[in-house]
């Protein structure tokens, strides 16, 4: 067996010993070889994983400055229609209050347009948060519906984006035209009243057979209209706690007397 081995020879004889020193050095330089391989696959993974980190890092850098830049646009734009009491601006008059040249600007937003809609787009957001928050904390279906009407009455009576959003899309002649989040909030805001007008009814506030979603569409939409409506008064007209309290009262006891009442009783009864 050993013969047919690559065999090391001393002055002519066959040494076991320097078949095993062949062995040895062959199985080191694998060994070296193997591990040189190892470690230079750990490397390239290592750098790999390094570098991916480093690109995220760096996105992640990117989009936090760019979300800043866009949210002062949008602050910029949003002053400029509240001082107009409208849209009429430029967005020349927007990228001057953000110190930034208009082609920057339309990195951000494609045209004017899309920065009114993403405007909008917040308004409305805030106005269902601010919604959800006074329901999530009222003791009672009347405080939650009290709450309502001044989150409404704040919020629209303002005179800025919200108000503007809310009478383009409620006035808006052509549905296809209409924001789509506008609709889905809208419907999310009717059905947080709903169960309002539902809890109202188990706590004895409301009656049994009073429609909650037909109640709820006329609730929402009164205190819609009354906000926007009393938005163009004099601020000294009526305080936001004042418009409030008179939408519940007429949400919650109607317009007409006992005798309006029983007209509507007999007449529902026929």
């Amino acid at each position: 067996m050993l013969e047919s081995l690559r065999v090391h020879r001393l002055g002519g004889h066959v040494t076991t010993g320097g078949v095993m020193s062949l062995l040895d050095e062959k199985v080191a330089g694998d060994l070296s070889a193997g591990l040189h391989g190892a470690s230079a696959a750990a490397m390239e993974h290592l750098e790999a994983r390094v570098g991916k980190q480093t690109s995220k890092l760096r996105a992640s850098a990117k989009t936090r400055k760019s979300a800043v830049t866009r949210e002062r646009i949008m602050v910029a734009a949003s002053e400029l229609m509240t001082e107009r009491g409208g849209t009429d601006f430029q967005m020349s008059e927007v990228s001057a209050r953000c110190n930034m040249s208009k082609g920057a600007l339309y990195y951000y937003f494609a045209d004017k347009g899309a920065l009114i809609e993403a405007i909008f787009d917040r308004s409305v957001d805030a106005l269902v948060s601010s919604i959800e928050d006074v329901v999530a904390g009222a003791a009672s279906s009347m405080e939650s519906i009290q709450g309502l009407a001044l989150v409404f009455a704040r919020g629209i009576r303002e005179g800025g984006p919200l108000s503007f959003a809310m009478s383009r899309e409620l006035l808006n002649v052509n549905r296809d035209d209409v924001l789509p989040t506008f609709e889905t909030h809208l419907a999310r805001v009717i059905l947080i009243i709903v169960a309002q007008i539902d809890r109202a009814k188990q706590e004895g506030v409301v009656r049994a057979e009073v429609n909650s979603r037909l109640g709820a569409i006329a609730t929402c939409g009164a205190f819609i209209f009354a906000a926007l409506e009393s938005a163009y008064e004099t601020p000294d007209a009526m305080s936001n706690e004042e418009l409030a309290d008179q939408l519940v009262d007429i949400a919650m006891n109607g317009l007409g007397t006992e005798v309006a009442g029983d007209q509507v009783h007999m007449r529902v009864a026929r």
